[in-house]
């Protein structure tokens, strides 16, 4: 069981999918609410994931670049990559987390910036659908995060067919021996 879920190819659909899945929800409405302001006035607030963890989604692109990384790298790169997104699905996770627990804390951060102030205003919100998802992508971020580390040891790396072909014994390109010093007209 283990090792199906610390195969490349499941390893990859969890890393890939759950940061397009993180990606994707943070063009949608994480929270809703209102704010009472002078500025403002009374108005209701929708934050978008984007505008209210913009962390979350940098997280989201470092699990995108370490599943690539991952899937086409040596030994010592995929442990690499594959802590880089265990440690980008924690943080991302707890930006998550720092929304659901105040999501009017969020709004108030976004209405702030929007008035081009530098503290926060008071707003009450509550957290949607879409922030529950990210939360569960980030989640399953993590676990194919894991499984890469678990995992990649055993992985093979590309195939031959993209290495450069040897050159036959005693037939070195003309190129090859002027890098190494011998004019090869000389002959």
């Amino acid at each position: 069981m283990i090792d199906r879920l610390a195969s490349k190819r499941t390893v990859l659909v969890l890393l890939l999918g759950a940061s397009c899945l993180v990606l994707v929800s943070g063009s949608r409405e994480w929270v809703q609410g209102s704010v009472a302001d002078t500025v403002l006035g009374a108005s209701a607030l929708r934050g978008r994931g984007s505008d209210v963890a913009p962390g979350a989604m940098a997280a989201a692109l470092v699990g995108l670049a370490s599943a690539v990384a991952a899937a086409t790298s040596g030994r010592v790169v995929r442990f690499v990559a594959a802590s880089s997104a265990l440690i980008a699905a924690v943080l991302g996770a707890a930006v998550v987390v720092s929304v659901l627990s105040d999501p009017g804390g969020a709004l108030a951060a976004m209405a702030a910036a929007g008035t081009g102030r530098s503290g926060t205003l008071v707003a009450n919100g509550r957290a949607g659908g879409w922030v529950w998802v990210a939360f569960a992508a980030m989640v399953v971020m993590g676990a194919g995060a894991l499984g890469a580390l678990v995992g990649g040891r055993r992985w093979r790396g590309l195939s031959s067919r993209y290495d450069a072909p040897e050159p036959a014994p005693g037939h070195e390109s003309e190129w090859d021996q002027l890098s190494r010093g011998e004019d090869p007209t000389a002959r």
